[in-house]
């Protein structure tokens, strides 16, 4: 049989084997996100479920459990007597995880449930992309060495802002950090626990909502992020669409604001200059908050009742709601979810929600999608992680290296 081939930043790819593994390889994938999606079944509901044979799930299941991706629960006494076993999602098997941010990268270990393990953020500001990874490598092998100890690490999921191109793990361009052109596997081939996936944050959010949050009850939404990097992604019948180029939910010049403040872009009144975290430090320094550096300081001065820093944010907050109204109105999405800082001040929210309803089409109708994002805690690293936790939903096995096995 033809071994599976590796792309580079795209984890696993099916080669071209016989039709039988093909099959054996939907099968296990489906058994997987049946268990995912619909815990504490035993092996006889998922086979009746998804149309499978007993024998056939119950291959299936032994070997996930054997590799930890499942976990045997209590078993039950049925109604005649046969003990039924209950199947979970494998609570050993860990995730990386990694934000590539403009001047702070963090890291995380994930188990597959989507709860972070642990962490550490690694400052970078001002330097380059080789110096940066650098650092965050060493951080993420200290991780390791740390907190994984004999617990499987099934890959790594990496996300960062602006233009990715996900295929030839390539970072386009990153306009808040300045990174052009950045051939990230050549920085990590082999320094990381592979497969490695390299995508940009929208898409990295999305994939964390499908699995963990809202995708939960619809597969049909628009996500924006919005922290100091910008963008978007539509989700159809929960499919991530990434755009012909791999440039789709580029956001960030679209004009929310007849104010003549310049985006490096040539225009004014740009979503990156009026609603990203950085023009909001700049517009709350303008009001005379001259103490604030950052994002942090501006919601922790609201969070103890600051007017000005309330207002700021408000303010910001009108600015993605008009983004906002120009989604909905050309996408028309079940929900229009939003992440970042605006998810990390819900008292504030009510402005952009507000915004949507005066400047959208559908007005009330248009405003009552939208949502706050319902993953857990805001964090660009837990959805880099779950790019990966994708990957080994759809081919578990495939996705874990035979020395990564663990038998729970």
């Amino acid at each position: 049989m033809e071994k599976p081939e590796r792309e580079p930043g795209f984890g696993l790819r099916n080669g071209r084997g016989h039709r039988g593994d093909d099959l054996r390889r939907l099968n296990t994938a489906a058994v997987m996100k049946h268990v995912f999606n619909h815990p504490a079944l035993s092996r006889s509901e998922i086979a009746s479920q998804l149309g499978l044979s007993a024998a056939s799930v119950t291959n299936i299941t032994s070997a996930l459990l054997e590799a930890g991706l499942l976990r045997a629960m209590p078993s039950l006494t049925g109604a005649q007597g046969r003990p039924r076993v209950p199947l979970e999602i494998g609570k050993s098997a860990l995730v990386m995880g990694i934000h590539l941010g403009p001047r702070t990268s963090g890291v995380v270990l994930m188990g597959l449930d989507g709860l972070e393990q642990a962490s550490v953020l690694v400052p970078h500001a001002g330097m380059g992309p080789a110096e940066s990874i650098e650092l965050v490598v060493a951080a993420a092998r200290a991780l390791v060495d740390t907190h994984a100890q004999e617990r499987p690490l099934l890959g790594t999921g990496i996300a960062t802002g602006g233009i990715v191109d996900r295929h030839a793990a390539v970072i386009i361009e990153n306009p808040g950090a300045g990174w052009r052109n950045v051939h990230v596997m050549d920085l990590l081939r082999g320094r990381l626990p592979g497969p490695v996936i390299l995508d940009n944050n929208a898409r990295a959010a999305a994939q964390s909502e499908l699995l963990y949050g809202h995708g939960q009850q619809s597969n049909d939404f628009v996500l924006m992020v919005i922290t100091a990097d910008i963008g978007s992604v539509m989700v159809d019948d929960g499919r991530i669409r990434a755009g012909f180029s791999q440039t789709a939910g580029q956001i960030a010049h679209l004009r929310v604001s007849n104010r003549p403040v310049p985006c490096p872009c040539g225009k004014t009144g740009c979503l990156a200059v009026m609603g990203s975290d950085d023009a909001v430090t700049v517009e709350a320094r303008r009001q005379g908050l001259g103490q604030v550096q950052h994002i942090e300081h501006v919601l922790a001065l609201a969070l103890a009742g600051d007017e000005v820093a309330i207002g700021v944010l408000e303010q910001r907050n009108r600015y993605v709601g008009r983004a906002a109204s120009q989604l909905i109105d050309i996408h028309d999405p079940e929900l229009l979810v939003v992440a970042g800082t605006p998810a990390e001040t819900p008292a504030v929210f009510a402005s952009l929600v507000a915004e949507v309803a005066r400047t959208a089409h559908a007005g009330a109708g248009a405003a009552g999608r939208v949502v706050l994002s319902s993953d857990h805690i805001f964090s660009l690293s837990l959805f880099a992680a779950s790019t990966m936790v994708d990957a080994i939903l759809a081919d578990p096995l495939g996705s874990v290296a035979p020395e990564g096995l663990l038998t729970t």
